[in-house]
């Protein structure tokens, strides 16, 4: 398995001017950010994100500017340097329950309130490990914000 964080996804890849695949999935590296109608800072501020590590997927670059879209939809550009490779996803569909391991899914590590935030440790195929709070387990890709379709990587 290739260390390689943007492997064998089965969503269409296409590569940036920055030579990382669109889309891909970067997280704020700020605690606030904001988010503009376009690629610049003469463009007005439409969101202004309060969350740190916050996780988005980038769909589009232009220059040093990323178009993004968040969970809810959201989409608009945000700088470059606010935003950081580090893998983060949020849980969605409500309280999610990450397990000692996929072919162990009955055993219970954490229960993760929707919308916590915790680090992608490795995903492969519908699986992915992540560490919320000092806590590790393995939740269905489903069930989280931060990862693409397949995506596999350690």
């Amino acid at each position: 398995m290739a260390n390689n964080a943007f492997a064998e996804t089965s969503e269409k890849t296409t590569m940036g001017a920055s030579g990382y695949p669109l889309p891909r999935f970067m997280s704020l590296d700020d605690p606030k950010t904001n988010m503009r109608t376009g690629p610049g800072l003469e463009y007005p501020i439409d969101w202004i994100y309060n969350k740190e590590d916050y996780p988005l997927r980038v769909i589009a670059e232009h220059g040093n500017w990323r178009k993004v879209v968040d969970v809810d939809g959201a989409t608009g550009w945000i700088l470059r340097s606010l935003l950081s490779l580090s893998r983060k996803a949020m849980i969605i569909n409500g309280s999610q329950k990450l397990v000692k391991s996929p072919e162990e899914n009955d055993k219970v590590t954490l229960i993760a309130e929707e919308d916590v935030i915790g680090t992608i440790e490795q995903c492969q195929q519908e699986w992915c490990e992540m560490e919320i709070s000092g806590f590790k387990g393995w939740i269905n890709h489903q069930n989280i914000w931060g990862v693409l379709d397949q995506e596999t990587f350690d």
